[in-house]
């Protein structure tokens, strides 16, 4: 689809002013060019991505868009940095944008920032009732049955609120599942108190019991990733559940109160010798949870070079993480 640039003469000429002007995001990694988005239908008449160009254009402008080997969140390869729709001579409608692409002699490094990746926590006595909450559970529809989907959110006792995601992606070889819980459901354990009404105590035990039955359906998927995802002081925290063994999903989850406690006290120590970090994201192997990769405000990535390839090594099958639309509450 780099024709379309070639072909559009105002999409080259931003293309041209973006590569002779310099920015920050050089300190990324390598900068390149690419078509991210057409008007090109599926088969269910839609978009990759949506129908709406601006959406997608507007989320990169403000705050960037994760570039994923795949569309597994715990391969990054770069970010979407700036974009632009444009339309064809043709008349076809496109998004030309401006991609940096990690490269591991840039990754930065926690102990490089002086911040110790295991730092000594504790697990809180106290959380607050969960009055009212609702848990999020995305998936792009394309990569998920209908029916597995209706089978997880069967009867739960609480209001499910729906989010579809896009990958920009036709086609996957993994199923990408994200759970949307507030901090607090993270770091609970058996032994905190729960301040406030019933209900919201409730909440805690019935939550627990929804992810359980995660575990057990994701053995119908082909190459699950279940993102058990949360913010805390304004950092998205990830925590990510790979592949269909429902005994390894039990233990991580079991550690899960311990590395939420041990991630809330990274990011705060972080925010007290740098620029804070936007994301963090978490991997389960050999019986712990371990942080995989951060990125900064600036769109730095904090990683073990090992997590990188090199540019020339990156596959052409990337996606993006794009949100597409809000669902309704499903009890």
């Amino acid at each position: 689809m780099a024709h379309l640039i070639e072909e559009t003469s105002d999409a080259a000429a931003w293309v041209r002013e973006h590569f002779s002007t310099p920015t920050r995001a050089e300190s990324l990694g390598r900068l390149v060019s690419a078509v991210i988005w057409t008007d090109s239908h599926l088969q269910d008449g839609e978009p990759i991505g949506g129908d709406d160009p601006s959406v997608i254009v507007n989320e990169i402008n403000e705050q960037g868009l994760p570039l994923l080997r795949g569309h597994d969140p715990g391969r990054p390869a770069g970010r979407v940095v700036a974009a632009r729709a444009f339309t064809s001579p043709s008349g076809v409608r496109f998004i030309a944008a401006i991609l940096a692409y990690y490269t591991p002699e840039l990754a930065l490094s926690f102990n490089s920032l002086g911040v110790d990746p295991f730092p000594t926590f504790t697990l809180p006595i106290s959380v607050p009732a969960l009055d009212g909450v609702k848990p999020q559970f995305g998936v792009d529809r394309r990569d998920v049955a209908a029916s597995w989907i209706a089978e997880v959110l069967e009867d739960t006792p609480f209001s499910v609120t729906r989010i579809d995601l896009s990958h920009n992606d036709a086609e996957s070889l993994k199923e990408l599942v994200r759970v949307g819980l507030p901090y607090a459901a993270l770091v609970w354990n058996p032994a905190a108190k729960v301040i406030g009404e019933q209900a919201g105590k409730d909440i805690y035990g019935a939550i627990q019991r929804w992810l359980q039955r995660i575990w057990k359906k994701v053995e119908k998927l082909r190459g699950p990733i279940v993102d058990v995802q949360s913010h805390y002081h304004g950092c998205t925290v990830s925590f990510l559940f790979r592949g269909r063994d429902t005994e390894q999903h039990y233990a991580a989850h079991a550690a899960l109160p311990a590395a939420a406690a041990q991630a809330a006290q990274l990011i705060d120590s972080f925010r007290e010798k740098n620029p804070p970090i936007n994301s963090l994201t978490y991997e389960f192997e050999q019986s712990r949870w371990f942080p995989s990769y951060g990125i900064m405000v600036d769109g730095r990535i904090i990683s073990d070079p090992g997590l990188l390839i090199a540019f020339e090594q990156i596959p052409k099958s990337l996606s993006m993480g794009i949100l597409r639309k809000e669902g309704k509450p499903e009890q």
